[in-house]
């Protein structure tokens, strides 16, 4: 379904936008002069922030599933190693792409709406959940083909490497530098080669 071209502006501003500033510290008024869209254009695609918030988060889901994980954790044409390796590889490009680090913007979002917003925690929830379940059928399938150690749950493993995932890239955002989802990266795929 295509979208006109103003809601697609506001959707991309705030996307920016909220990645950037964080979703409170973002006014409409940031979003309308980002967007070049006017406040009354932006109410009628919208009843409120939180719904814009709300469907910016559902079309940032739709582009990552479609650009990282299909590609990659999905890919039935590639190993499950190679899947993996390529995951990582994307992750970090768009890490190192950023001046400075401004983080996951799931995992923002999550720290700064799940404690307060029932609405942006079960999206969140719901996401993660997909993005988990995306790992672990990879990671099980690394294991019956003999690619990935067998003496862990697949689902133990999934949950490892999203949550080391998620505190690596807080911790690049943190300290600048792409060493802890580097190093980390490096260490979970030796962790999981089979013997």
């Amino acid at each position: 379904m295509s979208i006109s071209p103003s809601k697609k502006k506001i959707i991309e501003s705030a996307q920016g936008l909220f990645h950037r500033q964080g979703f409170q510290q973002t006014s409409l008024d940031d979003i309308t002069r980002e967007s070049g869209v006017t406040r009354s254009n932006l109410y009628y695609h919208f009843n409120s922030k939180e719904e814009l918030g709300l469907e910016t988060l559902r079309e940032r889901v739709r582009q990552y599933e479609s650009e990282v994980l299909e590609p990659t954790l999905k890919n039935n044409s590639l190993s499950p190693t190679e899947r993996l390796s390529e995951f990582y590889r994307r992750v970090r490009s768009y890490h190192r792409s950023q001046t400075p680090p401004r983080g996951c913007p799931f995992g923002n979002l999550a720290t700064e709406m799940c404690g307060t917003n029932d609405n942006f925690r079960e999206a969140l929830s719901a996401f993660f959940k997909a993005w988990e379940a995306a790992i672990e059928s990879c990671v099980r399938e690394g294991i019956e083909s003999g690619e990935f150690r067998s003496d862990f749950p697949s689902r133990l493993l999934a949950q490892m490497i999203l949550s080391h995932l998620e505190g690596a890239v807080v911790m690049v955002k943190t300290y600048r530098t792409m060493e802890p989802l580097d190093s980390g990266t490096e260490m979970i795929m030796k962790l999981l080669k089979a013997a």
